[in-house]
């Protein structure tokens, strides 16, 4: 068992791109472009300026459409109410300048093959002239524009038939915001959008209106437009948080699971209401089913934050450049993250083993100088006192074995020099038992079945691996080894193996076993600068797996190399699969065949994982504050 290292504690840097870039370029035996759907691919959407973003949008899109929605790019106002009429023809949201077509939009509109063009709002929104030259390009031109933006949302919703729907929508004509929180579920479920102003309804809506939602507060729809609805005898519900965000969480559908749409929540202009990217997006959030969730430029906000948190999208858009929305704070969204937070400890762990049994895991402390165990049903924490300063750990025969460490390691601790013990807890009652005093400085433990305790020593240079009995404290036997190798016991417990740390190149070496003693070596004939410091068994004695991706038989043949390396691994033979960790990725591989099968994301970085029932527990390093901590964090996986 590997110790975690508290000298790597705050060391590690994301690789995350990394990992999914290998994921998808990589295709050798060991890695498959089958079944990867754990993990959010994220993609942002944007143009040099807003009219190419939203030509962007509609590529994302859009392979060909009958039709398309123009609006004026510089006050797109007039496309606050086009989300239902966007859904309702299935067009994309572009955008001009009211007397300059551009060439890249007729182009976007050749290559859609739409044949018809809805123009938002009057003459001088967007201009005749460009009416005109659309209608020469042989196109059927649709101007819905009425003398004001509340009456051009009347008539948009009426071309577009919502206006039949029992059901209506009402926004403040005057800030975009609570529109935008509203379009998807206008896109999607074709309900119209009418605007109002604080106090009223410029245009009444339809008689066969019941129902209204109201997105917002009473600050921009007040209290006088619910009483005029309620007085027709119209259902009215209000959607409102303390700001913008809020309400647009509140807003957000948990049907919408595939896909979400990140725009930016604020205008970006200071003496308008200016939204073109999130405008533009409102099409898009029907051709994906998605969730439009607004967000700041460039500030985590905490209640979108939150929403991530609890909600996972395989898909995230995001709209518009690094000045609508940047990429940390995409980031700091956390959207990626598979696993939760079940406890954080306020100490970091040298070394921990998981129960093979209870759910629970061992980990030791060696500023204190205990054990503690921490239940993740239960949440129960508890320790135990050591004799000396703890390092490795190992769990078996309902015993849990700790090395106990005089001094440093060093290699200039000869045989006559070293000392330690071994502390055993019973893990049942979690009460200390006994010490056993051994003369080699121990670096790591395997034990087995019949209690025979299988230690390297950490001092020496070229030291001793001894084999001793947990009841009597007797050495059994002794053979050579490499200071500070980690090792691995074999299931059938007839050999083990050691991976040095401290030479290059670096080697693994195997140890026969008989009746608790060592009685032959051999190293490996693969032999590696590259070879890393933990060496992990599958339970069926099939595969030796080295951190760094080699792979080997049982008999140390190497077999293969897999092409993302892993901090540690661990296996769920019941459904035919492990598990590896590097930064904050969990990958999924396939047993019998060894192909990746999927990935999922963590809050940390993982140092160490375990399976047990389904679930995959995570230690990993989290940033609490500006200090380093463990954490333990819990990632259910699908079953198979």
């Amino acid at each position: 068992m590997r110790a975690i290292g508290r000298d790597k504690i705050g060391e590690f840097s994301k690789k995350r791109m990394f990992v999914i870039t290998a994921l998808f370029l990589f295709s050798s035996l060991f890695m498959s472009e089958g079944h990867v759907q754990g993990a959010s691919y994220i993609e942002r959407v944007s143009g040099d300026n807003r009219i190419e973003t939203a030509i962007q949008i509609s590529q994302t899109g859009w392979d060909t459409t009958e039709s398309v929605i123009l609006a004026r790019a510089d006050n797109p106002a007039d496309a606050l109410s086009s989300a239902s009429l966007s859904g309702s023809v299935d067009a994309p949201i572009l955008l001009t300048y009211t007397n300059n077509l551009q060439q890249n939009v007729i182009d976007e509109i050749v290559r859609l093959q739409a044949s018809t063009v809805y123009i938002l709002g009057s003459s001088s929104a967007v201009s005749g002239e460009v009416a005109t030259e659309l209608s020469n390009l042989g196109l059927t031109v649709k101007r819905l524009g009425g003398a004001t933006r509340f009456e051009t949302a009347s008539i948009i919703n009426k071309e577009a038939k919502t206006s039949l729907n029992t059901k209506a929508i009402v926004v403040s004509g005057y800030s975009s915001a609570d529109a935008l929180s509203a379009a998807s579920n206008s896109a999607n479920n074709l309900i119209p959008i009418y605007l109002s102003t604080n106090t009223t309804l410029p245009v009444s809506l339809p008689t066969n209106v019941q129902e209204v939602t109201i997105y917002g507060g009473t600050g921009v729809v007040g209290i006088e437009v619910e009483t005029l609805l309620s007085n027709k005898g119209i259902k009215v519900t209000r959607i409102a948080g303390k700001n913008r965000y809020e309400t647009n969480i509140l807003a957000a559908d948990e049907n919408l699971t595939e896909n979400v749409i990140i725009v930016r929540g604020t205008s970006i202009k200071a003496e308008a209401q200016d939204f073109p990217d999130a405008v533009a997006g409102a099409g898009l959030s029907h051709k994906l089913k998605a969730n439009i969730i607004l967000s700041d430029p460039s500030a985590t906000i905490p209640v979108v934050a939150d929403y991530f948190a609890n909600h996972s999208y395989p898909n995230v858009y995001v709209l518009g450049g690094e000045s609508a929305v940047s990429t940390d704070v995409v980031d700091s969204y956390n959207m990626l993250i598979h696993s939760t937070i079940d406890y954080v400890f306020d100490f970091i762990p040298v070394a921990s083993d998981e129960d093979p049994t209870k759910p629970i895991v061992y980990i030791l402390d060696d500023n204190e100088n205990t054990i503690k165990s921490y239940n993740y049903v239960t949440k129960e924490l508890k320790s135990v006192k050591l004799s000396g300063k703890p390092e490795e750990l190992y769990v078996r025969n309902n015993k849990i074995y700790i090395t106990i460490v005089d001094q440093p390691h060093s290699s200039y601790w000869w045989e006559e020099d070293q000392s330690g013990g071994i502390d055993i807890i019973d893990s049942d009652s979690f009460q200390f038992v006994k010490n056993i005093r051994i003369e080699i400085d121990p670096f790591d433990i395997v034990v087995d079945n019949n209690g025979i305790m299988y230690i390297s020593s950490g001092s020496g240079q070229w030291t001793y691996i001894n084999s001793y009995s947990s009841e009597t404290g007797a050495k059994l036997s002794s053979m050579g080894i490499r200071q500070q190798s980690y090792l691995e016991m074999h299931p059938n417990q007839t050999k083990l193996y050691a991976i040095d740390t401290d030479s290059s190149p670096v080697s693994i070496q195997q140890y026969g076993i008989q009746d608790g003693k060592l009685i032959n070596s051999q190293y490996s004939s693969y032999r590696s600068s590259y070879l890393g410091e933990l060496i992990k068994m599958s339970p069926d004695g099939q595969y030796l797996f080295n951190d760094l991706g080699y792979v080997f038989d049982g008999n140390l043949t190497h077999i293969g190399t897999m092409q993302i390396p892993f901090n540690d691994i661990t296996f769920n033979m019941e459904q035919n699969r492990f598990f590896t960790a590097i930064e904050d990725v969990i990958l999924e591989y396939d047993d019998f065949t060894l192909e990746n099968y999927d990935y999922y994301f963590t809050n940390g970085e993982v140092m160490q994982i375990y399976h047990k029932n389904g679930q995959i527990i995570i230690l990993s390093q989290v940033t609490v504050g500006q200090t380093n901590r463990i954490a333990l964090e819990i990632l259910d996986v699908p079953s198979y």
